[in-house]
């Protein structure tokens, strides 16, 4: 298998940079990321020629299109702070779920996902058993990691598995209309299940952490420095409930699991801003992602709107800031002005684009001049 070629000195700098970044401290200069697409990509790897069956099947071939996708980002715009990790989304989210004995359907063209429910009702999840992590999936999990880790000759950390959080692994261990009319009928049956599998969560990062060691485990892959900057969770499903049912019931696990490891980034794929802004602040996450508005057009007030909320809680943003200006995305997205980035910057966003190199190479210009303003 090909040996990665990359600038280990640039690769040590990004992360000092980027650590002192999210910390908050003064820094020489605004630390960036930009990609460009690959002109043959699928399974949401640039540059990676196989379907999400044959990347679950071979280890060997998951492990090369991992690969192939850092090399690509290397190769096409090595100027920049990009920080490498495996990323395990090609396991599927119901990864932790199958631990405990749901199962995992396998298709082509999207990540594995979780067919039928392990439990009927939350009466029944009190016959949860304990994290097999010897099942089918972990071992392939094991694997896979294993095998990444070696190829890569234990110079590239290794991301989390996608356990989402624990609302979103609860909804694959039993139905999700169940669990939230339980919130109501059976409320302290519903605090324990989400105990268990916050609990499970923890126990399948220790158990990652025993197999590769802190100095290759990036348990937030948005900052992927090995054993900083607290963990990540996608919290995909935080506008299924109401902001106050998010705050008695899935908040708590959240905040558990950023205190146990440092602090946290906290991701969704996009409820509707700012209705359930309150739900991602109850959280207290060190970062997030700007995606939490998508499933919406971003018009540019709703992303200001959004920095400031952040910038007055000392929460640092990723993502890009592409902005579409009617509230339902049609595509048509464009870029952000000069001064959005800079004000974006300047609140506490680590600058996040992508394009071609000659963009890439405006975009740079863009961040430097800004700096040089800055002083």
């Amino acid at each position: 298998m090909k040996k990665l070629n990359f600038s280990r000195d640039r690769m040590a700098e990004s992360r000092d940079i980027r650590e002192r970044w999210y910390n908050g401290e003064k820094t020489e200069r605004t630390p960036f990321m930009f990609s460009v697409p690959a002109p043959v990509s699928t399974a949401w790897f640039a540059a990676n020629p196989y379907n999400f069956e044959q990347l679950n099947a071979d280890a060997d071939l998951a492990v090369e299109a991992q690969i192939l996708a850092i090399q690509h980002q290397f190769d096409t715009f090595p100027d920049c702070d990009y920080l490498p990790c495996m990323q395990l989304h090609y396991m599927g989210e119901g990864i932790l779920a199958s631990l405990y004995g749901a199962e995992q359907l396998v298709v082509k063209d999207d990540p594995p996902f979780t067919k039928g429910r392990l439990f009927k009702d939350i009466y029944d999840t009190q016959n949860m058993g304990e994290l097999d992590i010897d099942s089918e999936w972990g071992r392939k999990l094991k694997e896979h990691v294993m095998r990444f880790v070696d190829a890569t000759d234990g110079q590239i950390p290794v991301g989390p598995p996608d356990y989402q959080s624990p609302y979103g692994t609860a909804t694959k261990l039993m139905p999700n209309e169940d669990l939230m009319l339980a919130m109501y009928d059976e409320p302290e049956l519903v605090h324990a299940f989400l105990n268990r599998v916050t609990d499970g969560i923890i126990q399948l990062l220790d158990i990652v952490e025993r197999w590769v060691g802190l100095d290759l485990l990036a348990r937030n892959q948005s900052n992927a420095i090995p054993n900083k900057h607290g963990l990540i969770i996608w919290d995909d499903y935080i506008s299924v409930v109401s902001p106050a049912l998010h705050q008695e019931f899935c908040a708590p696990c959240n905040i558990r699991l950023f205190e146990r490891f440092g602090y946290g980034h906290l991701h969704s794929c996009g409820p509707y801003f700012p209705s359930y802004v309150d739900s991602f602040l109850a959280c207290s996450p060190r970062s997030m992602d700007v995606s939490i508005m998508r499933g919406m057009g971003k018009t540019r007030q709703d992303m200001m709107d959004l920095l400031a909320i952040a910038s007055e809680r000392g929460i640092r943003l990723f993502g890009g800031l592409d902005i579409n200006d009617v509230h339902i995305f049609d595509g048509n997205s464009k870029k952000p002005d000069d001064a959005m980035i800079e004000a974006f910057i300047l609140g506490g966003w680590f600058p996040n684009a992508g394009g071609t190199a000659e963009e890439g190479d405006v975009f740079r210009a863009k961040i430097k001049a800004i700096d040089a303003r800055r002083g």
